[in-house]
């Protein structure tokens, strides 16, 4: 499965979780970034928020955790 399915049968099977593991995921990849962003933006709340690869690399992480604790 690539991560698109994985994310998407993630958020079919428990969106709850899904929900609240991302939330963790983003803020921990949010915090460990210095001033900038993956991407080589200035990382500012509202960038991480619309960052396309900032996010794809929540979703990725997210997906790990959620297939490592068996979540759904």
């Amino acid at each position: 499965m690539t991560i698109k399915e994985k994310v998407e049968y993630y958020k079919n099977q428990n969106f709850q979780a899904w929900l609240k593991v991302r939330e963790q995921i983003f803020d921990e990849l949010s915090d460990m970034q210095t001033m900038f962003c993956i991407c080589g933006k200035l990382a500012t709340g509202l960038h991480e928020r619309n960052c396309r690869r900032f996010n794809e690399k929540v979703d990725k992480e997210t997906a790990k955790k959620l297939e490592k604790e068996g979540l759904c």
